[in-house]
């Protein structure tokens, strides 16, 4: 259901400017249209609330806190109590130098783990590497004393440099077997190990260098080992930097979860004082008084009122007006509906919000979409199943997951119905065990009276949706949506009775009903619609028959379930014939949830929506305290 909406006016003593925005942003039901200039003074204000705000989710986001959703009420409350209770001048300096030694704190922590991070993967790297020459190092080389190195060579010169290096060891007497490895890289780029006399080093270097080779250093930590002792330093090394990695780890866990919600409720403060703090630098206002209006909910202006007059008394005045006609297209949608409907709001997210002359279809989704679900799934034991998850989602923190879980539960107890009507309860399992028989018809059977039946059920959808348009039309005095609406319907029912009698359901004489209908039809739609009137029905009778999805999906999974069945009839209750059958039915009851889901949505959307929606509103954003969930949905 839209909410009426009231034309608010305010004007206010400009010496209790903050206090009056500060009440209507506690009251959260305003939405405010206004404009001005901002003043340098405050301005500055403003820039220096922003700032605040980005320092804070700075660190909250370093904190890899993310726990917006499960914030309470209580928690925000608390911060507010505790920091509205500074003087208005000390505020801001005074959040500053917390802010400034908490990320002192977090700064170390942090780079301390990244540092300690970036030597571990240092180390990882340099253990890959002398693992490749572990054999090399193990040699016998007592005979031939030198020092061991390192090189990083490009593949295609790595031969050039070890003929020279041959030739340089065979020239200083120095026998050349068993100095050298090569291990070839990922890339262009090999590793070469060399061991090499103190009086052919610097010639080595040399050559290695011409040949484009570069020396490959260990860890610092590593300072004064050997190569070929060094891999014992580096695993131990690596023991102590993951353990001290896990200790920082530990402590930034729980810094986030002692901080990250204090923050978060920081933030949240710091957010509505800018928010604040923006509407009171954008008011055109004079020496003594300032201005403000916008649109509440009816239903909200008793309160309101009451609200602002018992705080402010004669330092506030107050006028508000029912919209007129003209301002239908500046009012903007609220939308309030039952505990049963509410959830299926969530089918509007989608679109733009319905003008607010226009009709709300939340509670219409509500009723068909999970009735088309459940006859689309059509199973007593998948419908248990989708109860159990709708029961576990509606515990949920986040308000969309329980939204959800609200429409689950509604689909799951169509789903049993309608698997009575049927007879399936996984397939035909139900039958099996429990002589489980159907109280209509078995659709797997009776193929054309379900294919009939979801036709009707479209046709009865889109008359709906027809009437609802035609409802819109005369509402808002528009005269060629109504009567291409009305022509549409009109000329649709002469079609079903024309076929009704053409069945012989009716006498003969009553055959002039449908013929009249048919003219008065046409007529209605050349004048509301034209041509583009006539093709619209044409689309009308197109959007009836792709109702048969219904029939044709539910059709698919009940078929789907009896493959599951046939699995045990040909492997008998052995292991791989149980475990096939659980994966068909495992599958089936995927594509159940998400081929029903996505096939009802099309229908409404589409064939539904087409012949009433006006997403042409605008969005009813109150000015109030934004709540972890809502700021969640909207960063």
């Amino acid at each position: 259901m839209i909410r009426k909406m009231i034309r608010l006016a305010l004007w206010g003593v400009a010496g209790r400017r903050r206090e009056i925005i500060e009440e209507l942003h506690r009251l959260g039901v305003l939405h405010l249209e206004q404009a001005g200039r901002r003043s340098g003074t405050e301005s500055a204000r403003l820039n220096m609330l922003r700032l605040l705000r980005g320092k804070v989710l700075g660190l909250i986001e370093s904190l890899g806190w993310d726990g917006w959703t499960s914030l309470s009420e209580g928690s925000i409350d608390d911060a507010e109590k505790l920091l509205s209770a500074l003087p208005p001048e000390e505020l801001a300096p005074e959040i500053e130098r917390s802010l400034e030694e908490f990320g002192k704190r977090l700064s170390g922590l942090l780079d301390e783990r990244t540092a300690a991070e970036d030597l571990l993967l240092r180390a990882k790297k340099a253990r890959d590497i002398l693992d490749r020459f572990s054999a090399f190092f193990r040699r016998d080389d007592a005979g031939s004393p030198g020092t061991t190195t390192l090189w990083l060579i490009p593949q295609n010169t790595v031969q050039q440099a070890l003929g020279a290096l041959h030739g340089a060891f065979s020239a200083g007497g120095e026998a050349w077997e068993g100095r050298h490895h090569f291990v070839p890289g990922n890339d262009a780029l090999g590793v070469l190990a060399l061991r090499v006399s103190p009086e052919l080093e610097e010639e080595a270097s040399a050559i290695l260098s011409r040949w484009k080779a570069l020396p490959w250093h260990l860890p610092p930590f590593c300072s004064g080992v050997s190569v070929e002792h060094s891999l014992p330093v580096i695993g131990k090394k690596m023991e102590e930097l993951s353990g001290r990695i896990e200790t920082l780890s530990g402590d930034l866990r729980r810094t986030s979860g002692e901080w990250g919600p204090r923050l978060a409720a920081l933030f949240l403060f710091i957010d509505g004082r800018t928010e604040q703090a923006a509407v009171e630098a954008g008011l055109g206002s004079s020496e003594d008084t300032f201005p403000l209006h916008g649109w509440l909910p009816e239903d909200a202006l008793d309160s309101t009122v009451s609200a602002m007059k018992g705080r402010f008394g004669d330092d506030v005045l107050l006028q508000w007006r029912h919209p007129g006609e003209k301002d239908w297209s500046s009012v903007p949608t609220s939308l309030k509906n039952s505990p049963l409907c509410a959830p299926f709001e969530l089918f509007l997210k989608l679109l733009r919000p319905p003008s607010y002359s226009g009709v709300d279809p939340t509670t219409a989704v509500a009723i068909f979409f999970p009735f088309f679900s459940g006859c689309m799934i059509g199973d007593m034991g998948y419908g248990v199943l989708i109860l159990l998850l709708s029961l576990k989602l509606k515990k949920a923190v986040r308000p969309l997951l329980r939204d959800i879980g609200s429409i689950l539960l509604s689909v799951s107890l169509w789903s049993i119905v309608w698997g009575a009507a049927w007879g399936e309860s996984f397939g035909d399992a139900g039958h099996r065990l429990f002589h489980l028989e159907p109280l209509w018809l078995e659709r797997s059977v009776s193929v054309l009276p379900v294919v009939v039946f979801t036709i009707a059920l479209g046709a009865a959808h889109v008359f709906f949706g027809l009437l609802l348009g035609i409802y819109q039309g005369i509402r808002n005095r528009h005269r060629h949506l109504w009567m291409e609406k009305a022509g549409n319907l009109a000329v649709l029912l002469a079609l079903v009775a024309g076929l009704t009698a053409l069945r012989g359901k009716l006498p003969g004489g009553i055959f002039t009903v449908p013929l009249s209908l048919l003219v008065i039809g046409l007529a209605l739609l050349i004048r509301g619609g034209g041509i583009g009137g006539i093709i619209e029905t044409l689309g009308s009778i197109g959007n009836i028959i792709s109702y048969v999805r219904i029939a044709a999906i539910g059709l698919s999974s009940a078929i789907l379930a009896l493959v599951a069945s046939k699995f045990l009839d040909v492997f008998g209750l052995s292991v791989f014939g149980i475990f096939l059958a659980l994966m068909i039915h495992l599958l089936n009851f995927v594509l159940a949830i998400g081929g029903s889901g996505l096939h009802s949505a099309r229908l409404h959307y589409v064939e539904f929506f087409g012949k009433f929606y006006s997403g042409n509103g605008k969005e009813y954003t109150p000015f109030q305290r934004r709540s972890g969930s809502s700021w969640k949905k909207h960063s």
